[in-house]
């Protein structure tokens, strides 16, 4: 065979000469991390049906050897959430392509995300910090060979000057091995050096203005107490216990453990078919994230399930149920555990008895002292001190600022933890956390606060005795529970544009207030930092920008013809799937990112989009924000606007 040398920067590459099905001069360029491989042929016209049959294998070896290299490099993606270290740049040296024991079949499913080819003994294709590699001239011309024909040679049809105008406006008349060549070259970046994004920012939908809040209100739960991982596990368990204990579920069940490794929030459980599934905002199911217990369903059972990626709007209402906050976690992973475990037994059932009896369960345990009361036994383990927050709210006070908090939590337990995390550092004059706060609101029981909720009731916390008096005035340092959002606007005159509530849960925290009431709201989601931190790893960043110059060479290569295009074709698509599986898998193996499915926002980022003006990772981020500081939202682009980057 040929052999064709391509430079590629300080390398040389020797790669097996391809011949095309229609016998024509073929040049394939595929990106790999920056690098560029080239398949190079020679118009031949074979002889025989022999020669012809050796001509389609060679293609197919070689796309087999490239999908190889695209598995050995792609599929490694960071672990953790530390952006790693460079690799170092190599001395010169010949690229290594791997030999022909790739599997032949191109279904995705082989060689798929599960598949970790040995990368001992293979040369770095791509080092992020090298120079990006200077082609030959003569392999990025856009002129067309010298064997095509000219398109002015003859008379054009009416068709063919529709075809003739659609390529020359898209891709200047160059035939598909030219094209792909091109737009290899063109998309040659350093994406080490690039911005990175800081984890610990302040992210904004909106524009606000600090300068115009008057009002500071705050969730307790995972908003003023940030909570160690250690708390899921105990929801979990005890959660567990009263499925045995009280609703009679299987003994067997008995030393499960929480998996934080499984589940992410975001997710939805479909109440009648008993799925775990995570869908876009446009109600697409992202293939790979459905589950039925812990087993993955494949694409072929999802379309069964559902007979189509794009769920009606009215199912979604009826039967799927979103998990949106941290406590949703262990929630979830119980459920998958005892739908696998009936499952395994091949016991009957129905999805929403399970999850009726699970939510019940939880809720139990949040309502009936045992999970406040593990804590309070143990605040070092459960709760993390914050240092930051006494400074924040004396700032907030000196500024003129009104502060109250809002919370489903009873008092005792508030108040152990707030004093917990403030009394070390409460300035003179200041004997207890609540002279802090304008108001004090427990045991809320939101959502309903939002709807009619209960008459207001102050409570003594000396005694715990709840009075009946008709609440007109709230006093500072006074503790009160129950009410409802109207009484409470009414109560204290502020207006609803000049109040700025952080909370947790988008649903159940900030979603009415921002719709009754026209509060600006704030969430805290824990696990941005972590996000962020693989979306700012080299890795990452290189993976993302394969994938995005991937599918624009299915869109362009499309517009061609022959069976040459299809090959290429099938390549591409086998690649774009292995890079949207690594892509995923860094977030989480099972259900990838919190905010993004592989192509949209999930439906959790179109809400947090819809009904918070601000999300950040915790509280503490917003302590060194200047407070006459204005939040500008960046600008979103449409599919059809320019991108300027």
């Amino acid at each position: 065979a040929n052999m064709f040398c391509a430079r590629a920067g300080a390398r040389w590459a020797r790669l097996p000469v391809c011949m095309g099905p229609s016998n024509r001069l073929t040049h394939i360029g595929v990106a790999m991390h920056g690098r560029l491989c080239y398949m190079s042929t020679q118009q031949h016209q074979p002889k025989d049906e022999h020669a012809k049959q050796t001509q389609a294998n060679n293609i197919a070896a070689t796309l087999e050897e490239l999908g190889k290299t695209f598995r050995t490099k792609f599929l490694k993606h960071p672990q953790d959430k530390q952006p790693p270290t460079p690799p170092p740049k190599p001395p010169p040296q010949s690229v290594f392509i791997p030999s022909h024991n790739a599997p032949s079949n191109m279904d995705p499913v082989v060689g798929g995300p599960n598949v970790r080819a040995d990368a001992s003994s293979t040369t770095p294709l791509f080092n992020p910090r090298s120079t990006p590699p200077t082609m030959d001239p003569t392999l990025t011309t856009t002129q067309p060979p010298a064997h095509h024909t000219s398109t002015t040679s003859k008379t054009p049809t009416h068709h063919d000057s529709m075809a003739h105008s659609l390529h020359s406006r898209r891709y200047h008349n160059m035939d598909l091995s030219e094209m792909l060549l091109k737009h290899t070259n063109e998309h040659r970046h350093q994406l080490v050096d690039l911005p990175t994004t800081d984890p610990y920012d302040i992210f904004t939908n909106s524009e606000i203005r600090l300068s115009e809040v008057d009002v500071y209100g705050f969730d307790y739960d995972y908003t003023l107490a940030h909570y160690s991982d250690k708390v899921q596990d105990l929801i979990y368990d005890k959660a567990l216990e009263y499925l045995i204990g009280e609703l009679k579920y299987p003994p067997e069940l008995r030393g499960r453990k929480f998996d934080p490794s499984f589940s992410i929030r975001g997710i939805h459980f479909d109440i009648q078919k008993g799925l775990l599934l995570k869908i876009d905002f446009l109600n697409n199911i992202q293939t790979g994230a459905v589950y039925f217990g812990r087993r993955a369903l494949t694409k072929e059972e999802i379309s069964e399930a559902y007979g189509t990626r794009q769920l009606r709007k009215l199912y979604v209402d009826s039967y799927l149920r979103p998990m949106s906050d941290i406590f949703c976690l262990p929630e979830a992973c119980l459920i998958s555990d005892v739908v696998q475990f009936l499952s395994d037994n091949n016991s009957t059932f129905a999805a929403h008895i399970i999850y009726e009896d699970v939510v019940r369960a939880v809720n139990k345990v949040h309502r009936d002292g045992s999970l406040h009361g593990a804590i309070v036994a143990d605040l070092p383990k459960y709760l993390t001190k914050n240092p930051q927050l006494t400074p924040f709210f004396i700032k907030l006070r000196e500024a003129g600022k009104k502060l109250f908090l809002l919370t489903n939590s009873p008092y005792g337990f508030a108040n152990c933890g707030m004093q917990y995390l403030l009394h070390d550092s409460l300035p003179k004059g200041v004997t207890h956390w609540t002279q802090l706060f304008d108001v004090i609101i427990t045991q809320c029981e939101k959502p309903n606060f939002f709807a009619r909720g209960r008459p207001f009731r102050w409570l003594d916390v000396k005694t715990g005795k709840l009075f009946w008096d008709r609440i007109t005035t709230f006093r500072p340092g006074d503790v009160y529970v129950g009410g409802s959002l109207g009484e409470f606007m009414k109560i204290t005159g502020w207006k609803g544009d000049r109040v700025l509530y952080f909370g947790d849960h988008l649903f159940t925290d900030l979603m009415e207030p921002s719709i009754r009431e026209g509060w600006r709201t704030g969430v805290i989601i824990k696990e941005l930092e972590t996000e962020v931190d693989i979306q700012n790893s080299s890795e990452y960043r290189t993976m993302l920008c394969d994938l995005l110059n991937v599918e624009e060479l299915i869109h362009k290569t499309q517009f061609y013809e022959g069976e040459e295009k299809d090959e290429v074709l099938r390549y591409l698509k086998k690649v774009r799937y292995d890079l949207r599986q690594a892509l995923k898998e860094p977030f989480n193996q099972n259900f990838g990112s919190v905010f993004r499915t592989h192509t949209n926002a999930t439906m959790f980022a179109y809400s947090l989009q819809r009904f918070a003006d601000l999300y950040t990772s915790r509280i503490d981020n917003v302590v060194n924000c200047p407070l006459d500081f204005s939040f500008y939202p960046v600008r979103n682009y449409l599919p059809h606007e320019f991108k300027l980057n």
